[in-house]
């Protein structure tokens, strides 16, 4: 009985933490289909957080060095905020996303991943495993992540942080 007690008390306790509404980082491990950690390295990273009544987005912009005025990787995630009722729009609350421009200047879809993380009972106070799934294009998951993304862009530019300039001696996206 105490033994039960305990481990209700544990998964109480870490599904509260995960619940609180506390900004999570974002994933260190991306999509197998992104460049790895040592190229975008020499990469510029732009991150950032902002609120909404309802929202706490956490982001990161990377922008390849060989294309200095596109963001080719979009890494964001939304978390409901302390006390605020789960957004809605089609919008997950709590699933990290990642947009990836795999082919600059040529016309087609971005590829769109969302994280899945998963949990047992006897892992629910470690990190959780995730893996990454492709988004596809037109669906309303797809075209919520763009509606996102842009929304991002565009507070990133009215701060001012809308990346290096780019000179005329540099390709543009």
């Amino acid at each position: 009985m105490i033994r039960r007690l305990a481990v209700a008390l544990l998964v109480a306790l870490a599904l509260g933490c995960a619940s609180s509404g506390a900004p999570a980082a974002l994933a260190t491990t991306l999509p197998a289909a992104v460049p790895g950690s040592a190229i975008l390295a020499d990469w510029e990273r732009i991150d950032g957080t902002y609120d909404t009544p309802t929202e706490h987005v956490r982001y990161a912009l990377f922008v390849d060095p060989q294309r200095p005025a596109l963001y080719r990787i979009t890494q964001y995630r939304v978390s409901a905020r302390a006390g605020a009722a789960a957004a809605s729009a089609g919008r997950d609350v709590g699933v990290e996303t990642l947009i990836w421009n795999e082919t600059p200047g040529l016309r087609g879809p971005l590829r769109c991943f969302a994280e899945q993380r998963s949990r047992d009972w006897r892992t629910l106070w470690l990190v959780a495993h995730s893996s990454w799934r492709d988004v596809a294009p037109a669906t309303p998951e797809y075209l919520g992540n763009m509606i996102r993304a842009i929304e991002i862009y565009n507070r990133v530019q009215r701060e001012g942080h809308a990346g290096p300039p780019v000179s005329q001696d540099q390709p543009r996206s």
